[in-house]
């Protein structure tokens, strides 16, 4: 009996414990390489725009439901503000928050995301990203022929870390 009581709260115990954090390594893969889109992510990107526009859904790719909360969009002066939250993910082992996406209420060449830590991450995202984004801003300036001005790495706005490509044209 005893046996049996220890087996079956081992048992429960297994499946209380949290799911591990999902990583988000596939689908962001590039991003922190000149901005480099997976067609996945390009996918999510333009499905919450449609959102965004009151023009269709978010559609989260196949493997992360899981990780996705219920994405918001807040005006902001000129530009919609589109935020996915992640409730459980990570990215080359550091926990994200959100991914933000920026733009305008009309189709135009504003275009800009960030891949948000917590601002307990700092060190782990800063430790990942910083000179990561420092080479992905020389490989993008290079690529950048039509002199638009893009940019890529890592930031730390009001204390949050991010990761950010703005493509902007």
């Amino acid at each position: 009996m005893i046996g049996r009581t220890i087996g079956l709260a081992a048992l429960l115990g297994l499946a209380a414990a949290p799911a591990s954090a999902v990583p988000l390594d596939p689908l962001l893969e590039g991003f922190d390489d000149a901005c480099s889109y997976t067609d996945a992510l390009g996918a999510l990107l333009q499905s919450s725009y449609a959102f965004a526009r009151k023009e269709g859904t978010v559609v989260i790719p196949a493997g992360y439901e899981a990780a996705f909360g219920t994405p918001t969009v807040t005006p902001v002066e000129d530009y919609l503000h589109i935020a996915l939250p992640v409730t459980d993910g990570t990215w080359r082992g550091v926990p994200v928050r959100q991914i933000d996406a920026y733009i305008t209420p009309l189709e135009s060449g504003f275009s800009s995301h960030a891949v948000v830590f917590p601002a307990d991450a700092l060190k782990a995202a800063e430790a990942a990203f910083k000179a990561r984004g420092l080479a992905a801003q020389k490989k993008l300036a290079a690529q950048d022929q039509s002199g638009f001005g893009w940019t890529t790495g890592f930031a730390v706005t009001n204390g949050e870390p991010s990761y950010q490509c703005d493509l902007s044209t």
